[in-house]
């Protein structure tokens, strides 16, 4: 526990002095005088517990907290903060002085700083140690994500999916001929239901759009769930000509003007559909390219109730 980064922060005619006794038990331990050095030596080095008087001289400790925390946001760190001095009832009871400040002390009561600065530490170590734990598993949760093709929720391919498979389908039209076509699907007010209900309800909804679009594409047309809301079809066509409004009609219909039920009833939803289809002869399209048409072309869709095209052609 003595071995923990400890800095104790004076100022002029410092009541600190008494304590560099009781210091020498912290194996660890900076003495610094005044904020400008405490910052130096923190941006250096962090500690588990900094001690500073009210006054510092070039700063109020409090001014020295703030600047601290800032520090820690940037390295993800948890200093314990102690306050040695008399505060006014009014600026102890203000947010911003508990947001930087974690403990205080009067200088009449300097008998329980050891005491505090050992809690201190020892709140530290603890909170430190879960930041750490929690980034490790932001890490693989973000890692598992990335490997992660399916969306749990509707079975059907997610993002990466789409993306692969968009990608894919570019190289095939390069080598084979034909087009790759680009179908977005939006439930508009998605979300909505899952604010008027909740996430259970919309989740229902999906499922059951889900598997009405699956029931009206072709075997091997590639279904996604492209994200909250939103599914992207991925399919390859003989002819750009056959990547027209007219020709996925059946699929908008089918799917904005079927009835979906849910534990909650009957829930109607609306539906927007956008297209943005391409050939070789306008060189390899970039997937991105297809998917940002496509996406902006979604608002224009609901607006009018239709379905809107977008084909990439040659300058």
């Amino acid at each position: 526990m003595f071995d923990l980064p400890i800095v104790v922060v004076k100022g002029r005619d410092s009541t600190l002095d008494f304590f560099d006794d009781d210091l020498l038990r912290f194996s660890n331990n900076r003495v610094c005088f005044g904020a400008v050095n405490a910052l130096q030596i923190l941006e250096d080095a962090p500690a588990n517990v900094v001690i500073t008087e009210l006054n510092v001289g070039d700063m109020s400790g409090v001014e020295l907290a703030e600047a601290i925390r800032d520090i820690d946001e940037e390295r993800n760190h948890f200093t314990y903060i102690i306050l040695i001095g008399a505060v006014n009832h009014e600026r102890v009871q203000q947010e911003d002085f508990h947001r930087v400040i974690d403990a205080i002390t009067g200088t009449k009561r300097v008998d329980v700083l050891e005491h505090l600065a050992l809690a201190g530490a020892r709140i530290s170590r603890e909170v430190n140690r879960l930041r750490s734990s929690n980034n490790s598993l932001q890490n693989l949760c973000n890692d598992l994500r990335k490997g992660q093709l399916l969306d749990p929720l509707t079975g059907l391919g997610n993002r990466e999916f789409a993306d692969n498979s968009l990608s894919d389908t570019i190289r095939q039209v390069e080598s084979r001929g034909g087009a790759v076509c680009l179908v977005m699907i939006s439930v508009s007010n998605y979300e909505d239901i899952k604010q008027n209900y909740d996430t259970s309800i919309a989740g229902e909804l999906v499922v059951s759009i889900s598997e009405r679009i699956q029931n009206l594409v072709r075997p091997l047309d590639v279904v996604t769930y492209f994200s909250p809301g939103l599914f992207a079809l991925i399919l390859m066509q003989p002819s750009i000509d056959q990547c027209t409004a007219k020709c996925y009609e059946r699929i908008f219909d089918g799917i904005r003007l079927k009835s979906y039920t849910t534990t909650a009833g009957y829930q109607p939803v609306t539906i927007g559909m956008s297209i943005c289809a391409a050939t070789a002869d306008t060189g390899a399209p970039n997937h991105e390219t297809m998917i940002d048409f496509a996406s902006k072309n979604l608002a224009e869709s609901i607006r009018t109730e239709a379905i809107v095209v977008h084909h990439i052609t040659p300058e």
